[in-house]
């Protein structure tokens, strides 16, 4: 009696394996049906480039001497900084216009206001303080050829209690290659 159930006991541990084996061919034959039938047709296309960025400075350093506090309206008035960057590159990119302090400074970067336009449209009024990595503005999707006329205006606020400080300051424009992923 124990030799009929050792028998039963491998006659069904025998069938498990060959089920086994048959499904694992069928889900492997199945897979490669569609692998080799359903094949994506759609063509990819890869542009690339150099980034290239023209930046052109239309007037003197940045930078405040002997200045005395004013409200913002005063402010705005000052003699701009301008410059203008374009997109020489093949293909369009992210521009990002940043502006890095000097070291020797002498006067704390939250007592100097900024304008920034762009094309004449007021883009940002703030405080140097309050500026994020120096980032001033980001030009996403900057197309090939494309220009950003800018200005910046610095003075003084108004709130700030010592006068004949110095500010000076650099543009630095990067540019940034990115991926379009189209579906």
């Amino acid at each position: 009696m124990e030799n009929d159930k050792l028998r039963n006991n491998n006659k069904k541990k025998l069938f498990f394996l060959v089920l086994t084996i048959v499904m694992c061919l069928g889900i492997t034959l199945g897979a490669i049906y569609f692998i080799y039938t359903f094949r994506d047709t759609r063509e990819n296309t890869l542009e690339s480039g150099l980034v290239s960025i023209n930046y052109t400075e239309g007037s003197e350093n940045v930078e405040i001497n002997n200045a005395v506090p004013v409200i913002d309206e005063v402010g705005l008035t000052n003699t701009p900084y301008t410059f203008t960057v374009q997109n020489t590159s093949a293909v369009p990119i992210n521009a990002m216009i940043q502006i890095v302090p000097n070291e020797n400074n002498t006067i704390p970067l939250g007592a100097v206001r900024y304008a920034f336009y762009i094309d004449d449209e007021l883009i940002q009024l703030d405080n140097i303080g309050t500026i994020e990595d120096n980032t001033l503005y980001v030009a996403e999707n900057f197309g090939v050829n494309n220009t950003i006329n800018a200005k910046l205006v610095f003075w003084i606020d108004y709130y700030y209690d010592t006068p004949n400080q110095v500010f000076s300051a650099k543009i630095k424009v990067t540019g940034e290659s990115f991926d379009i992923i189209v579906d």
